[in-house]
């Protein structure tokens, strides 16, 4: 922005407009501040992003503001290619292609933009509200006091009078602006007067935003930072317990540890109210604690307030949404309250990762995978390396039995975050369902279930998978001591139970085979799988009786179980009753009639029937 400096504007008040600012809402973009001191100072750097984040969050507060996120705004408008290439070739172009990209990337109304400069112990800051569409602009605000001591006064000062030139108000007196309002403003400023825990928090934010369980670590060290320097930092601690509910919940969605991380997070939101009861940030950040702990009540009546402060934050309106999202079903379904909250926070913030990622996630319990994939794919136009997003698509192209597209989601979800023992679990799981057609690919998944279990050795399912891939691989014994490991840990499993008794069929030793599966059926007694390999260890011992009831009772829970069917009817052929093997040899062939054995031994058993 610093080639806009010179731009002579006409400083004429413009209040056309302002009487519409109560009756609807105004998206407004708040730049970075150009530093026009030369010298390289971190310092001043960091002021640069931390002034308009202040602006942004004291201008929150007002009444038919809506702030466009600043990480939207360096994507869409800093960092933009077309942006870059123009800027300093021409002022008023320069000016004219911000507004262009404001409005066709951002659909902003306006654009606050300033600069600040720095002159031996004194600090002075300029701002200016430009109209995107005409390209008119507000008189300038201008403040000045002493640097560092002032800087929190200085923003509060510039964020109050930018307020009052845009709703039509005369001077900063306390009788020019509703209490209220005044006491958001002041409060959010003013939250923390440490410039280094400032510095920091802006730091911390920035991480946070991003949205990704990789930024999160740096995240917490600075907010944590910022803390030490400011013990009572409202918005530090609401940083620290929105990033904790977050990481907590991606954590419990993959399987892992998370307790600790909402148990901290429900602490320092906690926290955060308690220095700062009139911010709204607070008020959302313990409510996403709460909710991601599944504490719905006060995750309520948290939201309740955050939202009676602020009915336009579109990360408020995320969780109201997900209050309203009973078993994940309503958000996807439009004219629930749910949806409605939804689709109000997307379009006040159509780029929210966590409101698209909440959507998607209702589209896919519901069944709609093909809406759940629409949003999934939004979210990587935003952030690319999404791990939850690349995550849920490979899920949808695994369930659809797509399992290449499966196989490369799931290495991208790895690549963008290798320490979730669930994401290389699910790329195991594409490699292994490939390994029916290419047998290599058993060894790529042994490797992946090997690494899902080295982050986490408790993963059961991954145990046992495992020893499934074993067993396809033909390596008998390696599956059983892998069952056996699963089994150690969770002596109920029948799927461990069942998987063990295949591999004992496969060793012919049906002894075996029999004892597992009859664990198998103790521990799942209506699942048609566990009943049908009790019935072939039966069958292979021409213990014919017990065969067929077990067959009968798999073919009871699962009707179309045709191998099933088909070994009922073998039971019966040899047993002489033909008339019954005649019967299920047909149920076979209405479930496929192009099974050739069973019109072969139908027919077989049809010729024996009248001897």
């Amino acid at each position: 922005m610093k080639a806009l400096r010179s731009i002579i504007f006409s400083f004429s008040f413009i209040f056309l407009f302002t009487q519409l600012l109560f009756s609807q809402s105004y998206k407004i973009v708040v730049m970075p501040f150009d530093k026009l001191n030369k010298e390289k100072n971190s310092e001043l750097e960091t002021l640069t992003v931390g002034i308009s984040e202040t602006l942004s969050g004291a201008l929150s507060t007002v009444d038919n503001f809506i702030i466009i996120d600043s990480d939207r705004v360096k994507r869409h408008l800093l960092n933009n290619a077309s942006f870059k290439q123009t800027i300093g070739v021409n002022e008023e172009k320069d000016m004219e292609k911000l507004r262009e990209l404001t409005k066709e990337k951002l659909d902003g109304d306006y654009i606050i933009y300033g600069s600040f400069n720095k002159i031996g112990s004194q600090i002075q800051l300029t701002a200016k509200f430009m109209e995107v569409n005409t390209g008119k602009v507000l008189k300038g605000v201008n403040v000045h006091g002493k640097y560092p001591d002032d800087i929190f006064m200085l923003q509060e000062e510039l964020a109050k009078e930018l307020m009052n030139r845009i709703t039509g108000s005369t001077g900063i007196s306390k009788s020019s602006i509703p209490i209220e309002r005044k006491n958001n403003i002041e409060e959010y400023t003013k939250s923390t007067e440490n410039y280094t825990a400032y510095q920091y928090y802006i730091k911390g934010r920035m991480e946070q935003i991003q949205y990704d369980v990789k930024n999160y670590p740096l995240a917490i060290e600075y907010y944590e930072k910022a803390l030490k320097y400011d013990p009572k930092y409202a918005l530090a601690w609401a940083g620290l317990s929105e990033v904790n509910a977050l990481w907590g919940y991606q954590i419990k969605y993959a399987n892992g540890n998370w307790q600790p991380y909402l148990k901290i997070a429900v602490e320092q939101g906690k926290k955060a109210v308690e220095y700062g009861r009139n911010l709204y940030q607070t008020h959302r950040a313990l409510s996403m604690a709460y909710l991601n702990n599944s504490e719905f009540d006060l995750a309520q009546k948290s939201i309740d307030e955050a939202y009676r402060l602020n009915r336009q934050d579109a990360e408020t309106l995320e969780i109201m949404a997900q209050l309203k999202n009973y078993g994940y079903k309503e958000m996807a379904k439009a004219g629930t309250e749910s949806n409605r909250y939804i689709m109000e926070c997307l379009r006040i913030n159509p780029e929210l990762i966590i409101a698209r990622w909440a959507l998607a996630h209702s589209y896919s319990t519901i069944g709609d995978k093909e809406n759940a994939l629409n949003q999934y794919m939004e979210i990587l136009k935003v952030n690319p390396k999404h791990a939850p997003a690349l995550h849920g698509i490979a899920l949808i192209y695994y369930g659809k039995g797509d399992y290449y597209n499966s196989e490369y989601y799931a290495l991208k979800t790895v690549e963008a975050d290798p320490k979730t023992a669930q994401h290389h679990y699910t790329l195991a799981l594409a490699y292994y369902q490939q390994g029916y057609s290419n047998p290599s690919k058993w060894d790529s998944a042994e490797i992946s279930f090997k690494n899902a279990l080295n982050l986490n050795p408790e993963y059961i399912d991954a145990i046992v998978t495992l020893g499934q891939t074993y067993y396809n691989k033909r390596n008998y014994n390696a599956a059983i001591a892998e069952f056996k490991k699963a089994l150690a840990k969770d002596p109920k499993n029948d799927r461990a139970y069942n998987e063990m008794a295949i591999s004992y069929y496969a060793l012919g030793d049906y002894k075996s085979a029999e004892r597992y599966s009859l664990l198998a059926v103790q521990y799942n007694p209506t699942n048609a799988i566990n009943n049908y390999n009790l019935g072939l260890a039966y069958y292979m011992q021409k213990n014919w009786e017990k065969a067929i009831a077990a067959f009968e009772k798999a073919v009871t829970y699962d009707p179309n179980y045709e191998n099933a069917w088909f070994n009922l009817a073998n039971c019966y052929w040899f047993t002489n009753r033909f008339d019954r093997a005649y019967e299920y040899y047909n149920k076979v062939l209405e479930l496929n009639p192009n099974n050739s054995e069973a019109q072969r031994w139908r027919d077989d058993s049809y010729q024996k029937m009248g001897r």
